[in-house]
């Protein structure tokens, strides 16, 4: 019978088991790189800081489970012999761990060593005949903003220069409200990236400039130009869907027609804008800036107002159904021939407004301010909250359509 080495056995067992967490390792440093590989969201240097933390923690975990083995074994072996072959093993795991983690290094220096002359041609691009090369050229600084945090604000400026460069008012589109034209497709292009920027990025008090430009029929639906400056702009037929507009300043900007559906535009800034015909249906506009606006047959269902200001605003045939009108200010202002079926006007400031042909049927007005309003044909069947002391305080006469328990005052003509 033949006889065996029961050493030699247990030193063929150790190295299968060696060799199999080789392959264990080899497997999961695929798995990584293939995984960080494909993953959107990050930067490559965002990357690169991830994968050197994975393969880190990847060469640890291998590093004790190599040694746990050799203690094992060393209870039962020659101690030379196994030492030798499990501080081979795990010295070449720790190098090759090493070396990755240099390779990295290294190539975290070259991408900051590469980034200024991306840059630069970038930018040369910028200014090409071609719409193709322009094109690239603003794709290729989006990639360098998210690679290159202390570029990202500077190309971002760039791209809002270049708008304004090459997409600025016409001094006679004032005349032409009702002509649209297509956007050119490059300065859609910079809008976009602008748009859909890392806003987390921006440095503090920093604000994107793109006052007096001329932007109608653009497609911002969802982007993110909180703070953004848009003074003087033409911004007609354009879509902002759901765009953040947080504190933007729009003063004197043409808005005709253009869409703001579930936009937010809290604590902007839109006085004297002519908002004519806009959907606003389910806009937050609280807090909003908007005395002297035009909001002529602006549509507001459902939008949230609460706070805002509209001194002397124009809301004549505006439909602000189920509208949040809470402690908004119309002082002034003309809703001649308005819809607030069913809206929430608690401590509004009416004094003085044009409220004639108004329909507040089921509206809230509790403790609304209604001094020196006008009520001719206005219609408050159904009104919650009305008392007779904010009625006595208005303008009205027999065509004044006043709730089943109030009676029309004596003083009224």
């Amino acid at each position: 019978m033949k006889t065996y080495d029961m050493s030699f056995i247990k030193i063929n067992g150790l190295t299968s088991l060696l060799v199999f967490i080789s392959i264990i390792f080899i497997f999961s440093l695929t798995l990584i790189f293939s995984f960080f590989e494909n993953i959107e969201g990050f930067s490559n240097q965002e990357k690169i800081e991830y994968i050197n933390q994975a393969l880190t923690t990847l060469a640890i975990i291998i590093g004790g489970l190599a040694l746990i083995i050799n203690a094992y074994y060393t209870s039962r072996l020659s101690v030379d012999e196994n030492q030798s072959v499990l501080t081979k093993l795990l010295g070449e795991t720790l190098a090759w761990n090493d070396n990755i983690v240099t390779g990295i290094n290294n190539t975290q220096q070259t991408l900051e060593e590469i980034v200024p002359e991306r840059f630069s041609k970038a930018i040369e691009q910028l200014g090409n005949e071609k719409i193709e090369t322009r094109f690239a050229a603003i794709y290729a600084l989006e990639r360098i903003a998210k690679d290159s945090l202390k570029d990202h604000w500077t190309i971002m400026e760039i791209l809002a220069a270049f708008i304004r460069e090459n997409a600025s008012v016409n001094q006679e589109y004032e005349d032409k409200l009702q002509e649209s034209s297509k956007l050119p497709t490059d300065i859609q292009t910079a809008l976009t990236v602008i748009g859909r920027r890392d806003s987390q990025k921006d440095p503090v008090n920093q604000k994107l400039d793109l006052r007096n430009t001329d932007l109608s029929n653009a497609d911002l639906t969802e982007a993110n130009l909180s703070k953004a400056i848009f003074v003087g702009a033409n911004l007609q037929w354009v879509n902002f869907t759901r765009a953040n507009l947080s504190e933007a300043d729009l003063s004197l900007t043409y808005l005709c027609g253009s869409i703001f559906y579930e936009a937010n535009l809290q604590k902007a800034i839109l006085p004297e804008a002519n908002l004519q015909g806009v959907v606003l249906r389910k806009a937050n506009l609280s807090k909003a800036i908007l005395y002297d606006a035009n909001l002529e047959g602006a549509i507001l269902c459902d939008a949230n107002l609460a706070g805002a200001v509209l001194c002397d605003a124009n809301l004549e045939g505006a439909i602000l159904c189920d509208a949040n009108l809470e402690g908004v200010n119309f002082e002034g202002s003309n809703l001649q021939d308005a819809n607030l079926i069913g809206s929430n006007l608690q401590r509004a400031k009416l004094a003085g407004a044009n409220l004639e042909g108004v329909l507040l049927s089921t509206a809230n007005l509790q403790e609304a301010n209604l001094q020196e309003a006008n009520l001719f044909r206005a219609n408050f069947s159904g009104c919650e909250n009305l008392e007779l002391q904010q009625i006595e305080q208005a303008i009205g006469d027999r065509t004044t359509i006043l709730p089943e328990n109030l009676k029309i005052p004596k003083h009224w003509k």
